[in-house]
């Protein structure tokens, strides 16, 4: 089982503290510790993957099987090519058991602070001392929704993408999902199938699309040959198998987008969406793209054409937000949009002994990166450590 640590008072330090039991957190936690480095997990949630649990009923990763799992583990073949959020989760579940961890649940950090010898990190059950802090807090710490005028007017129902969780609860409803990236166009997919009356998108920006795979090989794996590639060539591979996979989707609501992928990812942080039937809802008319939402009033949801819409209920796929500002944005490590300066496991010279793990998105995908940054921050604190010990 995962060992939950005993009582702690202000003398209570470790070598290393992890924040955030999620796959990034559990991950670089079992590299610390096969490389025999005193550590603590810490865990806002009641349990470790707990964000996985809390997804969408049907979420798949869009990065093949033997991509996903963290260093040093497997997920089994049982779990099928692309995992469920379940087998995800039940799987990191295990392999924290296995590797022995120790994980402090239900306990949030609120601050990391730097000590001459370390940082202090002031939490909701007192303060924990280290000489080394990886943040593993994720993407989707903080839901994102934006300050539509009349957000609060409107008599329709408005929930946070991160709310949902059951495509049947809204058969037979007309809905309007808001945001075209993985999540917002996996929800109106799944919307569709399950009976909703009418399912319509809201798009501001036309995104860059990729098939699951391509001629039988995962896209996330030519996502990490194309990672060596100069962006100019990324971008231009990116629109050619757009063009073969589907052709031209202007007819459908879809112009290109204004950024190819390679650009994409380096000026917006944005990664391009699977497709997972998307365009084949689209194509068959199940599905409707319509302009961006500007606001709110009453019944309406007002788009930015001056065109007003009339859905029952109104998902916000918009984003979340890292949320880091308050735990470390004093400690000079964030860039002015509130990320991390330095996400490929190094660590930032403003703050010695400070890492972050899971927040760096390649176009090989998140899971496939943490196997990467983990082990890269394995070997900084191992190293740091030998050098400070003589």
């Amino acid at each position: 089982m995962v060992r939950q640590p005993p009582e702690f008072d202000r003398r209570d330090e470790y070598e290393a503290v992890v924040v955030g039991a999620g796959a990034a957190g559990i991950a670089v936690a079992a590299e610390l510790g096969r490389r025999g480095i005193g550590t603590l997990v810490i865990e806002r949630r009641d349990g470790v993957g707990g964000s996985w649990d809390r997804r969408y009923n049907g979420l798949r990763l869009n990065t093949v099987r033997w991509l996903s799992a963290p260093r040093h583990s497997r997920i089994p073949r049982a779990a099928g090519r692309w995992p469920t959020r379940e087998a995800f989760a039940r799987h990191l579940r295990n392999f924290a058991e296995r590797e022995r961890l120790t994980v402090e649940l239900g306990t949030e950090v609120r601050r990391v602070d730097r000590r001459e010898d370390g940082y202090a990190l002031e939490t909701t059950r007192g303060p924990r001392l280290a000489r080394f802090v990886v943040v593993a807090t994720g993407y989707d710490r903080s839901p994102s929704i934006p300050a539509w005028p009349g957000r609060e007017s409107f008599q329709g129902r408005l929930i946070h993408a991160s709310e949902y969780r059951r495509a049947g609860d809204f058969q037979g409803q007309d809905v309007l999902v808001v945001g075209i990236g993985n999540t917002g166009t996996e929800i109106a997919v799944q919307l569709d199938r399950a009976g909703a009356a009418r399912v319509r998108v809201a798009m501001r920006t036309p995104p860059n699309l990729v098939p699951l795979e391509l001629l039988g090989i995962p896209i996330t794996v030519l996502g990490r040959l194309g990672e060596a590639q100069p962006g100019v060539l990324s971008d231009w591979l990116g629109t050619a198998i757009q063009r073969l996979e589907w052709g031209d989707l202007s007819p459908y609501g879809l112009p290109p987008a204004p950024y190819g992928i390679g650009t994409e990812l380096r000026v917006k942080g944005l990664g391009p969406v699977v497709d997972r039937g998307f365009v084949a809802a689209l194509k068959e008319d199940r599905l409707e793209i319509v302009p961006a939402v500007e606001g709110f009033q009453g019944a309406d949801v007002c788009l930015v054409d001056s065109s007003r819409i009339r859905p029952q209920v109104v998902i916000a796929a918009t984003g979340y937000r890292m949320g880091l500002e308050p735990l470390v944005g004093h400690l000079g490590v964030l860039d002015p949009s509130g990320r991390p300066i330095h996400v490929r496991g190094e660590a930032d010279p403003a703050a010695p002994g400070l890492f972050f793990n899971g927040l760096w998105l390649p176009m090989s995908g998140q899971l496939p990166a943490m196997r990467r940054t983990t082990r890269r921050i394995g070997r900084a604190v191992a190293g740091q450590k030998r050098r400070e010990d003589g």
